[in-house]
């Protein structure tokens, strides 16, 4: 039991460790560490069937319960970066939906390949990915440019994109000038080790006003800033900060009684399957702005990967972990 423990402990440090370092360090120790995972447990091909021997697939099932829609995105685009190296084909093959109380993967986006799943799964030849460190926690212009271009075969679904459509013009509307994204993200990542940390939000407040004079953006009453936090007091400040700042509407999480944030809890009014599609459009409105202030964290990585390095400039702040 002892020595279970201290194998669990020492993989969480190890994962700690990746967490601190830069890039193009952190780049090359999450390879090496993804290696081994590899020399461990083998990515073999397996023949379930029959269906397209001329055909490998690369069958994805890596998207935890505990990870966020970001988390999901940039997780997929990491193993479609691996089989695009190997010539697989990669298939999405998420957890059964009651194991997500948020919804699975299709849920939210469509395949990524044009082959149905249980056709794959009876196929000449199978790949089962193996559990590696897909999530780029660093700002990397490299990794943004390779990963931009596969999110054209990332798309939304049909209901996601719907949502999205019918709303994000609205949120840009009689806007002509630069639009600042601003993305702040403190929840579960105040208390829990191995995350990124998060400045206060007043300091949060003026970087980004120091950010917008470095750009000569105006900074006013904040009508060229578009704000993303899941966080009602944050909000509030922010809003204190940026009167006029644009923004979804929507209900966000509040403390309670401990000073913990509620995050990835269910909201009193919106299901976990509607706060992911209001995500969604953030995110998506985030990636249509032309400057990004934000931390390390899913989102942030997301909006830059469907913004593919076109922000005039980007300042993700890297605080180290908690």
């Amino acid at each position: 039991m002892r020595q279970f423990k201290l194998k669990a402990w020492l993989k969480d440090r190890m994962w700690h460790f990746l967490g601190t370092v830069q890039e193009p360090f952190y780049t090359w120790l999450n390879a090496l560490a993804n290696a081994w995972i590899l020399f461990r447990h083998p990515e073999r091909v397996t023949h379930p069937g029959t269906l397209y021997p001329d055909k490998t697939f690369y069958v994805i099932r890596d998207l935890p319960p505990n990870v966020g829609v970001a988390g999901w995105y940039d997780r997929v685009l990491g193993y479609m970066l691996r089989a695009e190296r190997k010539g697989w084909i990669p298939v999405v093959d998420p957890p059964p939906p009651a194991q997500v109380d948020d919804g699975d993967w299709y849920a939210f986006f469509k395949s990524v390949s044009p082959f149905p799943v249980d056709e794959v799964l009876r196929s000449k030849n199978v790949v089962f990915a193996t559990m590696q460190g897909m999530i780029h926690k660093r700002y990397s212009r490299r990794n943004v440019k390779r990963r931009h271009g596969l999110c054209s075969r990332v798309r939304l679904s049909d209901e996601a994109e719907h949502f999205v459509g019918e709303r994000i013009d609205a949120l840009f509307d009689g806007c002509r000038d630069a639009m600042v994204a601003v993305r702040y993200r403190g929840t579960d990542y105040r208390y829990a080790t191995g995350h990124a940390r998060v400045p206060d939000v007043d300091r949060f407040c003026d970087i980004v006003e120091a950010d917008m004079r470095r750009w000569g953006v105006p900074v006013g009453r904040g009508e060229r800033i578009f704000v993303v936090t899941e966080e009602r007091e944050a909000f509030e400040v922010i809003r204190r900060r940026f009167p006029a700042c644009r923004f979804v509407e929507k209900e966000r999480f509040s403390d309670d009684a401990s000073g913990r944030y509620l995050c990835y809890r269910r909201l009193p009014t919106m299901t976990p399957k509607m706060n992911n599609l209001f995500y969604l459009l953030e995110i998506y409105a985030l990636a249509r702005c032309d400057y990004l202030v934000g931390g390390v964290n899913g989102g942030v990585l997301m909006a830059l990967n469907l913004n593919g390095n076109r922000y005039k400039d980007v300042h993700v702040m890297n605080t180290g972990v908690n």
